[in-house]
């Protein structure tokens, strides 16, 4: 567990962090920059989201005293002995056996798996035999001479009998958790060779978050002497190769391509030379931003021979991958930076089902994606990636004050800027124009709803409407956001015709993609109404759900002839929890698997009066087999016919009277249910949904960016 934060702390961590960049020459960044990573630093310590990620520098005199102490004491370390582990621990060690109990201990504390655990003791000369004596259930293999780490790692290998395995350096500490998460990574997809993890040093530095091997041979920890826990450095990537000191790939695999190149023993680019051939073979390096590592670096050797050997190395090693050296890396794919209000998660409803999908199918389609949260910055990161893919890259915590740094660092190596939500275009195309022209990629705007139509319902709905002048001119200027774009996205044909209308060229129609999978329960063996939706002060649901309360629900009691069932999903400002009191409501909350609920539910209810973009909840409703009663609006937006997909009304009255309809007529329900099933199967496949997004990034290829920059309305 995470110490609990304290001021002192936070300024004791802070302070070492300026003094190391002293010391460093790192001092050459901008106010905004500090204050940034002083701001990812304090939500670490305070949400313990990384505790690992900084761990506590222990002085070697510590490292020592409790070496001794281990050994006077007479401890031990019991590790079990499986007869089919799942993962071989390897261990080469020569001396330094203070640095290699830290490292046995960190093993022993976190096994909630068969795991072997090989040794090779290379001849150490130092306390490493009496420590050795107090292991229990390893397989200690003891060489006569130190024939260096290649080739104890490949007689280890070749003792060993795990699925998978693990090299690690003995100068290196597991942070609990991290080899599960390894674990889960490379079992995941049969595609990944080798899995490697973040290594920190010891006073919290990065020491490498993954590798990256340059044209001439010569190698890079990315990252190394940063803040480790900054965005960046947190999400899954695929990397040109990963450090042996905690490095995991199958065995079969590694047997297969004869281990590790004995040309390079005694040791270094072997690890390098090792992922090299895993990326010829066509499998991945991936880098697990999870799998978090302290370690000591030339903990058990001297700094200087091993920049020594590493020159020696690096020339073989660039004779023998010359070729690839040369070549676009197989895993060097095109950058996107989405932006959005937030990182997206279905729950939330309000258009984050859709964006969560186009994050999906743009790595589908070959992108490497950055989430950049403008207006709701700061999460937990274990919350953040609940819901999105590990290897999308989330810029947690910079939100609207690092939004012009983030741009200026990052447009000019991406290759598209995806922008959602019309006050996010605001804010981006103000901050464009203090960027240089030739830096900026294609931009795509997506509109995801004309809001302004959403407020002049509302506004006619309060009976204070705008005239037709304030009304033409609210949609015209947030039309006009997308003039400086290269591409619009558009909801729906309906929301699309507008932009088009105003001379924008290149519109795109990217809806929702579904699949109709209906729920199984029979008509007879369904009961009670089912409203979806986050109840936010002023929003369309908050108003369905006082027309739905006091109104609707009244009239439907009469014509049923008793009060209706009516369970409520979706989150509530609690200003709105005096709605949710109502006796005949059963409010469910923020419900993550709906299905149940749709699976209970003979009717579901959608009784919105003013809206854009498109109603995903009557979508969802549908595609899981429930029939909507709904109104006029929702059916214009989605195209359905009264009668045929829907059931329309926009009066209190003819609303609970076709709710009782649907609800009281099996024949009906079939009806209805079947006809939104296939339009939905027709409208809204994710295959219909990747295709236009395609068509959407294949026309951005064919033209040239634009380099004016956005009006700001």
């Amino acid at each position: 567990m995470a110490e609990p934060f304290s001021s002192l702390r936070y300024l004791a961590a802070a302070a070492r962090l300026a003094v190391n960049a002293l010391r460093e020459g790192r001092l050459s960044a901008s106010p905004a920059r500090w204050l940034l990573d002083l701001r990812h630093l304090h939500g670490v310590m305070r949400t313990g989201a990384e505790p690992a990620a900084m761990p506590a520098a222990r002085p070697r005199q510590d490292a020592r005293a409790a070496l001794d102490g281990f050994l006077r004491d007479g401890s031990e370390l019991q590790f079990d002995t499986p007869p089919d582990p799942l993962v071989s621990v390897l261990l080469v060690l020569h001396n330094r056996a203070e640095l290699t109990l830290r490292c046995l201990q960190s093993l022993a504390a976190d096994r909630s798996f068969p795991l072997e655990l090989v040794i090779v003791d290379n001849a150490s000369s130092d306390a490493t035999r009496g420590l050795l004596e107090r292991v229990r259930g390893a397989n200690i293999l003891r060489s006569p001479e130190n024939v260096g780490f290649l080739l104890a790692c490949n007689r280890a290998a070749r003792t060993a009998r795990g699925r998978y395995l693990l090299f690690l350096n003995n100068d290196a500490e597991l942070q609990p958790g991290s080899l599960a998460a390894a674990l889960e990574t490379i079992t995941r997809d049969a595609s990944i060779g080798a899995v490697g993890g973040r290594l920190v040093f010891p006073d919290g530095r990065l020491q490498e978050a993954g590798s990256l091997i340059r044209d001439d041979g010569s190698c890079a920890g990315y990252g190394r002497g940063d803040v480790p826990w900054k965005p960046e450095y947190s999400f899954q990537r695929d990397v040109d190769f990963c450090s042996a000191a905690f490095l995991l790939t199958p065995r079969r695999l590694f047997t297969e391509l004869g281990g590790f190149d004995d040309r390079y023993a005694p040791a270094y680019y072997e690890d390098a030379d090792y992922c090299v051939r895993l990326w010829k073979t066509g499998r991945r390096v991936v880098y697990e931003p999870r799998a978090v590592v302290t370690h000591v670096e030339f903990g058990s050797g001297s700094p200087a021979a091993a920049e020594a050997l590493q020159r020696e190395r690096r020339a073989m090693f660039v004779d023998a991958h010359r070729e690839w050296l040369t070549r676009t890396r197989p895993h060097a794919a095109p950058r996107l930076i989405f932006v959005e209000d937030r990182v997206p998660h279905p729950r939330l409803g309000s258009g984050y089902p859709r964006a969560l999908t186009i994050v999906q199918t743009a790595r589908e389609l070959g992108y490497r994606v950055t989430v950049y949260p403008l207006q709701v910055p700061n999460e937990d990161w274990s919350e953040a990636y609940s819901d999105m893919p590990r290897d999308v890259e989330l810029m947690l915590g910079a939100g609207r004050e690092g939004l012009l740094g983030f741009l200026a660092e990052r447009l000019p190596h991406c290759d598209v800027l995806l922008v959602s939500r019309p006050h996010n275009m605001r804010l981006v195309g103000s901050a464009l124009p203090a960027l240089p022209a030739d830096s900026r990629p294609p931009l795509i705007y997506d509109a995801e709803a004309i809001f302004a139509l959403r407020d002049i319902g509302r506004q006619k709905l309060l009976g204070q409407p705008m005239t037709d002048t304030d009304a033409r001119q609210l949609v015209a200027e947030e039309l006009a956001l997308a003039a400086g774009s290269d591409l619009v996205l558009a909801v729906s044909d309906l929301e699309r015709q507008p932009f088009l209308d105003s001379g924008v060229p290149c519109v795109y129609t990217l809806g929702y993609g579904l699949v109709a999978n209906p729920t199984p329960s029979p008509f007879a063996s369904r009961d009670g109404f089912l409203f979806v939706g986050a109840i936010t002060t002023d929003s369309p649901n908050a108003d369905s759900m006082r027309w739905l309360a006091n109104e609707i629900l009244p009239r439907l009691t009469e014509r049923l002839g008793h009060p209706p069932r009516l369970r409520v999903a979706g989150r509530h400002d609690p200003s709105e929890a005096p709605l949710l009191r109502n006796p005949a409501l059963e409010a469910a909350g923020v419900v993550h698997d709906l299905r149940p609920l749709y699976d209970r539910a003979r009717v579901f209810l959608a009784p919105t009066r003013f809206a854009a973009g498109l109603p995903l909840k009557v979508m969802e409703a549908a595609a899981a087999g429930v029939p909507v009663v709904g109104t006029s609006l929702l059916a214009h937006q989605l195209g359905w016919r009264d009668d045929v997909e829907i059931l329309v009304a926009d009066t209190a009255d003819d609303f609970a009277a076709r709710a009782a309809a649907v609800y009281g007529d099996a024949a009906l329900w079939s009806r209805l249910r079947e006809a939104a099933l296939a339009r939905i199967t027709d409208d809204c496949s994710p295959d219909s949904f990747r295709a236009a997004l395609g068509r959407a990034f294949s026309a951005l290829e064919r033209r040239p960016a634009s380099t004016a920059a956005p009006r700001v309305g």
